[in-house]
């Protein structure tokens, strides 16, 4: 008759040693932070905007190519005020997010052009932070209140190449997907994590190794589809373009402002 090893009766205590995981939830959150940018840019509008697509994306082009050429500050002075007074219509979150994403690309080109101030120029300094201010406010208004669906429609319409249009639009999609498999393995990392780490950067590097084969396979699996399907390479618009007394009032706007510009020229 067999008996039982006596390690086999023993009681074990096991106490995994304590570790940190300040590096797996800061880069969970990091995840979700750019997952989440993504997916609500141009959900929120404000009420009454009617302004398609595409019109705002030229007015926005055109706007920062007449910002760019001016050379009079006055001009530069009634732009800040307009798009200051077009952030302050947007709701909180949003308004702080293209207020202080704006504040702080003028605040580094006036750190890279600080030394013109000690050099007898001060005004470049000015001018250069205050078109740069403008500029990114305009894209982040476009931004916050519409969505890169309809900015890729927006630029079908103005004849951008269909090769183009279609791969940024993939590429947007895609980074959400696997942003979503990232943020998977991520939290299955920290669940299943017991003890001391001491190489915590090669789970990283393995995850994102995953990652990569998992988009090779979507890619492969994609251009499958695309080819089953006979696809040809043409960006097929699902809105078609109505022009509305919104679009109309934005047309005017851009006329007062090439106005005050030739005036101030």
């Amino acid at each position: 008759m067999r008996t039982i090893p006596d390690w086999m009766q023993s009681t074990e205590n096991y106490m995994p040693e304590s570790d940190h995981d300040g590096f797996v939830s800061k880069s969970i959150l990091s995840v979700m932070g750019v997952l989440s940018k993504i997916r609500t840019a141009g959900t929120i509008q404000m009420k009454g905007n009617a302004v398609s697509a595409p019109v705002k994306l030229l007015l926005c082009i055109y706007l920062i190519v007449l910002v760019a050429c001016a050379r009079n500050m006055f001009f530069c002075y009634c732009m800040l005020a307009l798009v200051l007074l077009r952030i302050c219509l947007l709701k909180t979150n949003v308004l702080s997010k293209v207020f202080l994403t704006s504040l702080g690309a003028a605040f580094f080109s006036a750190l890279l052009l600080l030394p013109a101030v000690f050099l007898g120029s001060p005004h470049s300094m000015i001018m250069i932070s205050c078109k740069v201010f403008i500029s990114v406010s305009c894209v982040g208004i476009l931004a916050a209140t519409t969505g890169w669906n309809r900015i890729t429609e927006g630029m079908a319409l103005f004849r951008v190449p269909d090769m183009f249009i279609f791969t940024l639009d993939l590429t947007l999609k895609y980074i959400v997907i696997l942003g979503d498999i990232c943020l998977d393995m991520l939290n299955a990392l920290k669940l299943r994590s017991v003890g001391r780490n001491h190489d915590k950067k090669s789970a990283i590097s393995g995850i994102l190794g995953v990652t990569f084969l998992k988009s090779r396979q979507m890619a492969e699996e994609m251009h499958g589809a695309m080819t089953c399907r006979g696809f040809e390479g043409t960006y097929h618009k699902k809105h078609r373009f109505n022009f509305t007394v919104w679009d109309g009032a934005a047309i005017a706007f851009a006329a007062a402002v090439t106005a005050l510009f030739a005036y101030l020229a």
